[in-house]
């Protein structure tokens, strides 16, 4: 019976899983004997359906519960990053569902392969031990390879995701092998061999790692930090977010992201902040590091950039660096307030960026060979379409952090959860590295509103693809207008989180 009841905790996972399943039967069953792509709208509301239903019982679960011995966790971490990856899923079919159409492109496979990759990101964010964490990291990993090489015909998509599963590869080998050394590091401290993330605390706690135990951290530290794309594991996004199909790039830049971070908090978490581990102010610095790394290189080298995918590959750095600030704060002050912070983040970055993303995709048309969009060719786009360029410049503002916009809120939330944990010389690095990055969103604006038009470009038509861009605007929008709401629901459910 406990294993029955364990079963059903995890409705939301299994939900996500049939839902992809019931996808590609549709889609086998609509007839394979004319290459039509799959256009039908019935696929689409499928997957909405269940992915928001998996949203709505995943925000129900009762928190404080363990399942499967240990190897997965209900708790407030898992509730808050995996629904941030749940909504992304569903935006991100929203605004494939024109893309797909527009180029021809089976719809079924790419949901599928969309629902498939969130129930690893749900794995990553409710895992209590290693090897669940490793599980999902690939099960999320193994569909967004293919989610990166989806537009066959396109040799660049081909080279985006060869590169992606070359550089993945070598990130999984490293975490196995340091989840290896960690397992064995565990039955050497407390005599029973555990890849648990509580028995991994409890081993640790107050006693010295030997090296290879160590080395096991660093391992699987760089291949979080991987998934995050920070500096200097971030040579693989570039080429990928700008070779990759639009709607891909953009499913990939929010929920690997919000599951990543949500894996390496339960990590540096059962490592450091639980275990009471010696050497915690060493591992402070080599997160401020990394994000101080991560925000300059990646704002710097965002300014020189004409296409905008590109500039927002960069972009995603830069705000993995913001991000790690906070996951410093929070290993500095585990009490403090860089946990909601980083959940609140999370949140507000998923739908401003699937906006930006969206709005990309909408001047991507199937008669068009151009497989980037250059900066300038949106001149004066926010005279000829006048609600598509406000939604732009409003998440073009949310990126830079201006006010009253889910951007500006977050980072305020996560520089001050720095600043209580007496963390001030990054928080002034990283001020002035939002002050650089406004530079080049602000410029976008410019362009759209600013210049005028050379050509007449035209955009993708579609009900679905305006009502994930209106939805994103709404979310980026009232999560700043209302940031206290959100906090206030992560500061309850992480109540109990850390005991």
């Amino acid at each position: 019976m406990s294993v029955l009841n364990d079963l059903g905790q995890l409705a939301p996972l299994w939900l996500l899983s049939l839902t992809a399943f019931a996808v590609l039967l549709l889609t086998v069953a609509s007839g394979t004997k004319h290459p039509v792509p799959q256009s039908s709208h019935h696929l689409v509301i499928l997957s909405l359906l269940g992915s928001l239903t998996a949203l709505l019982l995943l925000l129900s679960s009762e928190v404080g519960k363990t399942l499967f011995s240990g190897a997965v966790v209900m708790d407030g971490v898992g509730v808050l990053f995996g629904s941030t990856a749940i909504l992304g899923a569903a935006l991100g079919i929203m605004m494939a569902a024109a893309y797909l159409r527009e180029h021809g492109m089976s719809q079924g496979e790419f949901f599928a392969l969309v629902l498939l990759a969130t129930c690893g990101m749900l794995m990553v964010a409710l895992a209590g031990d290693l090897l669940t964490l490793f599980i999902g990291i690939e099960v999320m990993s193994l569909s967004v390879y293919v989610l990166a090489g989806y537009r066959r015909a396109s040799r660049r998509a081909q080279e985006a995701a060869m590169k992606y599963f070359i550089y993945g590869a070598f990130a999984s080998a490293f975490t196995l092998f340091g989840i290896a050394l960690l397992f064995g590091e565990v039955g050497r401290l407390s005599g029973k061999p555990s890849l648990g993330l509580a028995a991994l605390a409890a081993a640790v706690a107050g006693k010295q790692l030997s090296l290879l135990g160590g080395i096991g951290i660093t391992f699987v530290l760089g291949g979080l930090a991987f998934k995050v794309a920070a500096v200097p594991f971030h040579m693989w996004a570039p080429d990928v977010y700008e070779g990759a199909p639009t709607p891909s790039t953009g499913f990939m830049a929010v929920g690997v992201k919000a599951a990543a971070f949500a894996g390496l908090v339960r990590f540096v978490a059962a490592v450091w902040v639980t275990s009471g581990q010696k050497g915690t102010e060493t591992a402070i610095q080599i997160l401020e590091v990394l994000a101080i790394l991560s925000m300059v290189v990646g704002n710097l080298l965002a300014i020189r950039q004409t296409q905008l995918k590109r500039m927002l590959a960069y972009s995603s750095i830069a705000h993995a660096g913001y991000l790690l600030v906070g996951v410093a704060a929070f290993v500095a002050n585990p009490k403090g307030s860089a946990l909601p912070g980083l959940a609140y983040y999370l949140f507000g970055y998923t739908a401003m960026t699937l906006g930006a993303f969206g709005v990309a995709l909408a001047f991507e048309r199937a008669e068009d060979r151009r497989m980037d969009l250059a900066t300038d060719r949106l001149s004066g786009m926010a005279h000829r379409y006048p609600a598509l360029g406000l939604a732009m410049a409003l998440f073009m503002l949310s990126l830079a952090g201006i006010p009253p916009t889910a951007g500006f809120f977050g980072k305020l939330s996560l520089f001050g959860a720095a600043i209580e944990a007496g963390r001030l010389s990054v928080v002034v690095v990283a001020v002035l590295a939002s002050a650089v990055g406004a530079y080049y969103y602000l410029r976008v604006i410019v362009v759209i509103y600013m210049r005028a038009s050379s050509t007449e470009e035209k955009r993708v038509e579609s009900h679905w693809l305006a009502a994930g861009l209106w939805l994103c605007a709404f979310l980026t929008l009232v999560a700043g207008l209302l940031p206290n709401s959100y906090l206030a629901m992560a500061q309850r459910l992480l109540s109990g989180w850390l005991g």
